[in-house]
């Protein structure tokens, strides 16, 4: 009789969770692996043990970040317990950086093999964290191609397992002829969305003096009580909120979108979708972040490409002057629209015809 192996998985965010819960799915029918982990509600929905709840932890910002330091040391010293007492095989990390680096020194000193999932973007800010990826973690398994090579200057071992996004293909099965809505994503972080949503509703009343009979969606992620989009569009004729499990599904009720800078604008540009990138933190949190990030570009459309295809408003650029009137241009420059859709087209291309050796499953059999 085998011995059963026990993995560790952890992810803070809403796509790590989307992540972590398709790995979980993949190795279901292995009797003789269990996951235990930290994950949201797709996580709930697989056969892991969830020991800690992530839906309200995902957080942005220097200084955000500190109202949510009790509940992020309770949850680190249950990850650290657990640890302890279940002794994992192997510890899955998911993005989730900060949280995740302090796990991964916990369990390197206590002997434990590591696996980090979905790099944090040291090649466009804070290259200092290279050291404690060096000391601290066992493989990296990079999305992005460029980053193999990254690492490799560092010494780092570094495996290209391929976009999930890509290596999914879910967005290859949705049919985007019939969109009818201009989409809003303003991200799934409690404190991101309440910079956003008041911004949204700029933006919507703008757009309505010229259009008044436009339809509006807003892609609400399911940690987020439906009593917030409310308070601000319960009046709201041709409003609508979606919560889809399948955020394709969503995406595809669309025409042009604006999104919150994330894993979304890859989605979006996956399928074809028009689109402008807006973002919003604190003021501090900015100050801070515009000395340390080194990229030109926010969204990752953008930084894959190496070049503007979307445009992006950060901070004050991020009204709702601005913000309607690229979706108006989206939506009336027929040209404008056809030239932007072609770059995601070689975007998509880029990233399909670079095919990972190994997948992010096989890596994780490899390892155990």
């Amino acid at each position: 009789m085998s011995i059963k192996k026990k993995i560790l998985i952890i992810s803070g965010e809403e796509s790590g969770d989307m992540y972590a819960a398709d790995i979980i799915q993949n190795f279901s029918e292995k009797k003789d692996i269990s996951f235990i982990g930290m994950g949201s509600h797709k996580m709930k929905n697989t056969n892991a043990q969830i020991i800690v709840d992530s839906s309200d932890l995902a957080v942005v910002g220097f200084f955000e970040i500190i109202k949510l330091y009790p509940k992020l040391t309770n949850a680190l010293n249950t990850i650290k317990k657990t640890i302890k007492d279940i002794k994992p095989d192997l510890i899955v990390l998911i993005d989730y950086q900060e949280f995740n680096f302090k796990v991964a020194k916990y369990a390197k000193l206590k002997g434990f093999k590591v696996l980090f999932y979905i790099s944090p973007q040291v090649w466009a800010w804070r290259e200092s964290r290279i050291k404690k990826i060096k000391n601290y973690i066992d493989t990296m398994a990079v999305i992005f191609p460029f980053e193999k090579s990254y690492y490799e200057k560092y010494n780092v071992k570094a495996i290209y397992v391929g976009h999930p996004l890509v290596e999914s293909g879910l967005y290859k099965k949705y049919d985007l002829k019939n969109g009818r809505y201009i989409g809003f994503f303003p991200g799934s972080r409690i404190n991101e969305i309440k910079k956003h949503v008041p911004l949204i509703k700029k933006t919507i009343y703008e757009i309505k003096k010229k259009y008044p009979n436009e339809k509006f969606l807003i892609s609400k992620s399911k940690n987020i009580d439906i009593s917030f989009y409310e308070s601000y569009f319960r009046e709201e004729k041709n409003v609508e909120i979606i919560e889809r499990d399948n955020i394709y599904e969503t995406i595809e009720m669309c025409k042009v979108a604006l999104a919150a800078s994330g894993t979304i604008t890859l989605q979006l540009a996956l399928m074809n979708i028009p689109m402008c990138v807006f973002y919003k933190v604190s003021y501090l949190t900015f100050l801070i972040a515009k000395l340390l990030v080194k990229t030109n570009f926010i969204s990752l459309v953008n930084i894959v490409m190496d070049k503007r295809i979307v445009k992006e408003y950060i901070q004050n650029e991020a009204n709702g002057e601005n913000l309607s009137t690229e979706i108006i241009k989206l939506i009336e420059d027929k040209n404008y629209k056809k030239l932007m859709v072609e770059e995601f087209i070689h975007l998509r291309k880029k990233l399909e015809d670079e095919p990972s050796k190994i997948s992010v499953n096989e890596l994780i059999f490899k390892m155990l």
